[in-house]
């Protein structure tokens, strides 16, 4: 099991992606959001578009200001929620500078068990039923 706070109406998580690279970033869960996405550099700073020129892509709106950003489906060796391995993970990814945020989407977090506390204010996310009947209790603050 992991938790983290609410902040803001905001949820931010810690994640490691495990490509060519491996890089620790803070990912914002995002239930509206259908992908998991964010800036190619994130994933790895020496990541360059052409080398993504055959991998399948998709213009999602929206994102920027009303206007659609390219993104490519990049696969990861290992994604990894705080301290949950999700293991082999596909997660798109753009090279346009105008995306800042780092998005943690429902393609990723329909795959775990995901409780929101309002009286504590934290976030709890489950690997699955074993860890959630493990690991989790409801407290009222």
């Amino acid at each position: 099991m992991y938790n983290t706070n609410i902040e803001n109406n905001r949820c931010f998580v810690d994640c490691i992606i495990v490509s060519d690279e491996i890089a620790v970033e803070k990912f914002v869960v995002d239930t509206g959001a259908m992908y998991t996405c964010c800036y190619g550099g994130v994933v790895d700073e020496n990541l360059e578009e052409i080398a993504l020129k055959d991998k399948e892509n998709r213009y999602i709106g929206g994102l920027v200001k009303g206007a659609a950003v390219k993104f490519y489906r990049y696969s990861l060796n290992q994604f990894t929620i705080g301290n949950i391995d999700m293991n082999e993970q596909d997660i798109w990814i753009t090279f346009d500078k105008r995306v800042t945020d780092i998005i943690l989407g429902m393609d990723i977090l329909k795959q775990v068990i995901m409780i929101t506390n309002p009286y504590d204010q934290q976030i709890y996310f489950c690997k699955d039923v074993h860890d959630y009947e493990h690991n989790f209790l409801l407290e009222v603050k």
